[in-house]
């Protein structure tokens, strides 16, 4: 285990455990609900999620088929085509080469899908892809707070 990148010198896996199939150990137990500062945007994230999931009990009394062939084009546009192609695939990594017009329109469905301006999608994804690097290239540099 000599290849283990960790801020803390002694832990073993018998300290706090193993990520089973990779050779990361988990230097210190967060809890991430209870022991932290909640904002007013955590605080209006979670009444949203509350408010949709009460929604939801009242789906089974106003089920129709067209409606759930309604949400899966939806699903399908603003998700797929929107978030996934659009946001990810194209205008983060430039990996899909699309016509202006369809990039736009691609990109407007993304915007529909209630996500994030796509700068801040943008900046999430080149740090996660950063630290993925640092992790593969062996410079993690984790620190205890």
């Amino acid at each position: 285990m000599s290849d283990i990148v960790t801020v803390l010198q002694g832990v073993t896996d018998s300290d706090y455990g193993k990520i089973p199939l990779s050779n990361v150990i988990v230097t210190r137990k967060r809890n991430l609900f209870m022991d932290r500062t909640w904002t007013t945007p955590d605080i209006k994230i979670g009444v949203v999620i509350l408010g949709v999931h009460f929604l939801a009990l009242f789906a089974p009394f106003t089920f129709t088929w067209g409606a759930f062939w309604a949400s899966f084009a939806n699903y399908v546009l603003r998700g797929v085509f929107g978030v996934t192609l659009s946001y990810h695939r194209n205008l983060a990594h430039h990996s899909v080469k699309l016509p202006k017009w369809l990039e736009y329109s691609f990109a407007y469905l993304g915007v529909l899908a209630f996500q994030v301006r796509f700068i801040c999608f943008l900046h999430v994804c080149i740090f996660y892809l950063q630290r993925i690097e640092n992790a593969i290239r062996g410079r993690v540099t984790f620190k205890e707070k």
